[in-house]
């Protein structure tokens, strides 16, 4: 049975219709939207939100089919397990549990998150259970570099992850990251500029998990 959400968060979602433009948007979307500013509180995400055409039904399609949910920080995964439980009972796993538990800092400026990403989908890859249906979602709301080595990684030929939520935050990386992610054959939701983070991330993705509870 479908868990209710809250009343204080319907009545904020309530609110937040009431200011925004929804044209040219689907309900997921929509929803989406909705989540990233009640986690916010920023009406000015909506001017940043870019979805690939098929982003939304290609996530949703893979978590009915029991498609891991990949995120880059252990507060992302924290802030997406309740909703995973309550809805599809969905599997999370952070990459930082495959890295290193400390680097030396080089001229490649290679980090953990980076490290992680690279080797939890070479363990992706070897799993011929997997296929473009069942894809791993993957929830980038810190890491640009985490973000710059699984493209590396699809480019390379690589499994393609069924949609990648790119969201960093800041500035170094940021939004050359987003840029080539834009620009990639990948389902995406992203946020432009430097905005971004674990818990906007987390709110894409519980979003997209109410949807495919549906």
């Amino acid at each position: 049975m479908k868990t209710p959400e809250h009343p204080i968060f319907l009545e904020s979602v309530k609110y937040i219709r009431s200011k925004i433009d929804i044209t040219g948007l689907d309900l997921v979307q929509q929803s989406i939207l909705e989540r990233i500013i009640h986690s916010s509180g920023d009406f000015g995400l909506q001017s940043c939100l870019k979805f690939s055409p098929t982003a939304c039904r290609d996530a949703i399609k893979a978590l009915k089919n029991g498609a891991t949910i990949l995120t880059d920080t252990y507060m992302a995964e924290a802030a997406i397990s309740s909703m995973a439980k309550r809805t599809l009972n969905s599997n999370i796993e952070c990459i930082l549990g495959m890295a290193p538990a400390s680097i030396s800092i080089d001229t490649n400026m290679t980090t953990r998150s980076a490290i992680g990403m690279k080797n939890k989908w070479l363990n992706f890859e070897d799993k011929d259970t997997i296929n473009k249906s069942n894809a791993p979602l993957v929830v980038i709301g810190s890491s640009p570099t985490a973000l710059i080595s699984l493209l590396d990684l699809v480019d390379a030929g690589y499994k393609t992850p069924s949609v990648i939520i790119g969201m960093p935050v800041g500035f170094i990386g940021v939004n050359e990251s987003k840029a080539r992610l834009l620009n990639s054959d990948c389902s995406y939701i992203v946020l432009e500029d430097s905005r971004g983070g674990a818990s906007l991330a987390a709110a894409a993705t519980n979003a997209l998990l109410r949807a495919a509870e549906n």
